[in-house]
């Protein structure tokens, strides 16, 4: 695995560095939604009470390994922005304290996660075979938290001096590990949902302990350790960190707890509902991962040249970005209609009416990519510029001011309409 870049941030072409960072994030992306896809198949051969469960709660460990990655990601821009300056012992300093911080998180979540995984899923108010399942596989899942948060860490150091190719390396790992081990747990072991949990739990660890390496056989523009720089305030470095983190986990978590929610509500429905609003997510996640990812090769570049004052790149990288996103949102929308007929119909493995409620909600959401793709194109030139606020102002106002209130008050003054509530609200708040 080849991790060196051969471009410079500084001197080359704008347009090919947005294609060159960019596109190792989007397969990334695009790799990991079909990680996504591999679970939910192998699930699918289990049972639809199985494919609901996992579907349940999934924004839950979305929920608390974004709160991680939001603080790595805040990282990168501040890393990057480090390295522009040519400030590379601040920039160890930083990193050294961006990897306490997240390990710690980490460690905690999984813990109480580990302790409290009953009370919270009662708390959920599911029961029934539902609830038997989500608790298996909850209880298991949670000790992959560490793992998680290692690779996303790794992935910050490597992507903040625009070593964006292990994005993608990494994640070609995960998925051929999951696939073989997804394998093994349902054919050969026959293990039930548990067996899904153990692949995942061992594919994260294999790829934690991978990037670990690669990073570390490498020569990189600073350092990292484990001992404090006294040169700068331990309490001042991580108060920075958090200051431009926390927005970003915020935001990011708050996506997964308003899924989480709609799951809540969804419930009573059927878990015909709940799977088929999970298995439409993942259809449409095949683009919208990719195209959300897109945002994130764009960060390093934006606050590189903003550290080192080259603000007429910066302009020129902005610019393009957009009209890069456009295109290629178009393209996605375009896709996603596609491939929604034998994706639909392979996923709910001829469950008629799971299949009727997906391909109603991929026509309809499936199109709202291409808002989606300037979306997180435009928060992420603020995050390049450490503007964090505004990705986590505009996620709360699109989730708590739209989404969840949508959903609850047409199904309320509108309860024929039944499940198109929360169709019809998922496309106005891409929107």
């Amino acid at each position: 695995m080849a991790n060196n870049k051969n471009y410079d941030l500084d001197t080359s072409p704008i347009g090919r560095l947005i294609i060159q960072m960019t596109t190792p994030v989007m397969i990334a992306g695009l790799l990991t939604t079909t990680y996504g896809f591999v679970d939910m198949i192998f699930a699918s051969r289990l049972g639809g009470v199985q494919v609901a469960s996992i579907a349940f709660v999934s924004p839950l460990f979305m929920m608390l390994r974004s709160t991680v990655r939001g603080i790595a990601k805040g990282g990168v821009s501040v890393i990057a922005k480090l390295i522009g300056q040519k400030d590379f012992e601040q920039s160890a300093a930083y990193a050294t304290q961006l990897r306490i911080i997240i390990i710690s998180f980490a460690v905690f979540f999984s813990i109480a996660g580990v302790i409290f995984s009953y009370p919270l899923l009662k708390a959920l108010q599911i029961s029934g075979p539902l609830f038997d399942q989500s608790l298996i596989y909850t209880r298991i899942m949670f000790f992959s938290l560490p793992a998680s948060a290692i690779v996303g860490l790794y992935m910050t150091l490597f992507m903040s001096q625009g070593k964006m190719n292990i994005t993608s390396q990494i994640s070609f790992l995960g998925l051929g590990c999951n696939i073989v081990l997804n394998s093994i747990s349902v054919f050969v072991l026959n293990l039930g949902i548990d067996g899904l949990a153990y692949a995942t739990i061992i594919t994260q660890y294999i790829q934690a302990i991978v990037i670990v390496f690669l990073y570390h056989r490498e020569t990189h523009e600073f350092n990292i350790s484990w001992q404090s720089n006294p040169v700068f305030p331990v309490n001042a470095v991580r108060w920075h960190l958090l200051k431009v983190g926390t927005p970003l986990s915020f935001s990011l978590a708050s996506t997964s707890v308003g899924i989480l929610v709609i799951n809540v509500i969804i419930a009573p429905m059927g878990y015909e509902v709940v799977a088929a609003f999970a298995i439409g997510n993942r259809i449409n996640s095949l683009m919208f991962m990719p195209m959300k990812q897109m945002g994130s090769g764009i960060v390093p570049l934006i606050a590189h040249n903003w550290g080192a004052g080259a603000l007429a790149r910066a302009r020129t990288t902005i610019k393009l970005s957009l009209s890069y996103a456009l295109i290629l949102g178009v393209l996605a929308g375009i896709f996603i209609q596609i491939v929604k007929w034998p994706l639909g119909s392979f996923l709910t493995n001829g469950e008629s009416i799971i299949f009727d409620h997906v391909i109603n909600y991929v026509g309809l959401v499936g199109w709202t990519v291409i808002a989606w793709t300037l979306f997180h194109m435009l928060q992420s030139i603020f995050e390049g510029f450490q503007k964090t606020s505004f990705t986590f102002w505009t996620n709360l106002f699109r989730l708590w001011g739209i989404r969840i209130p949508g959903v609850i008050l047409l199904s309320y003054f509108f309860p024929s309409i039944e499940e198109y509530a929360v169709w019809y609200t998922m496309f106005w708040s891409n929107i």
